[in-house]
């Protein structure tokens, strides 16, 4: 067994006296000793810089799977809301005019909500009076469009099916829609027909 010196180094012992003489430079060695340990030093950065780069890169994908996860959701919400608010909307009992004029004000927001309630009262309500119209609306397809500014566009196609003491007749619309998020649900803020 050879003695080991302060800095952890071999410790050279005097041949003529066998005591050691503080020199802890191993003149008759190899050194193999301080390689195989620079080498676990080596390894052990190595394999922590590793680990750190891997964990980086587990964060980075997390997030960016979160937030796709969370926008999916959200696409999803607007699409039952656009079909949900579009039909409620849309649908009306000539003899019950007043419960869908109440419907304007709990599916539309900002001036649509304006501009419908105005038409609602000019055109629709005398008309489907007069004519004691029944319109049944579904939406048939919904695609999403995009979205700007907090407001979400939804492609719409709903067939709209209007019964008066005339008959029936079927009207197939494609519209683009603005969904616009208003304490926490999805409200109608644009309809344009395309």
């Amino acid at each position: 067994m050879r003695p080991v010196g302060d800095d952890g180094g071999p410790h050279r012992i005097d041949d003529r006296t066998g005591v050691g003489t503080g020199d802890t430079e191993d003149r008759g060695t190899t050194g193999a000793a301080r390689p195989a340990r620079s080498r676990r030093r080596m390894l052990v950065i190595g394999s922590t810089a590793v680990a750190a780069v891997l964990a980086v890169a587990a964060g980075v994908l997390g997030a960016m799977l979160a937030s796709g996860g969370a926008e999916e959701r959200t696409r999803a919400d607007v699409l039952a809301a656009t079909t949900t608010q579009l039909q409620t909307l849309l649908s009306y009992d000539g003899t019950k005019l007043d419960a869908a004029a109440r419907v304007v004000d709990e599916a539309t927001t900002g001036s649509f909500h304006d501009d419908y309630e105005r038409l609602f009262d000019e055109s629709v309500r005398p008309n489907a009076e007069r004519l004691k119209a029944r319109t049944l609306a579904r939406v048939v397809g919904a695609a999403w469009i995009g979205s700007e500014s907090g407001d979400a566009k939804v492609l719409a196609f709903v067939n709209q099916s209007t019964t008066t003491d005339q008959g029936e007749r079927v009207d197939t619309v494609a519209a683009t829609v603005t969904m616009r998020e208003v304490d926490g649900r999805w409200l109608i803020a644009g309809l344009d027909q395309a």
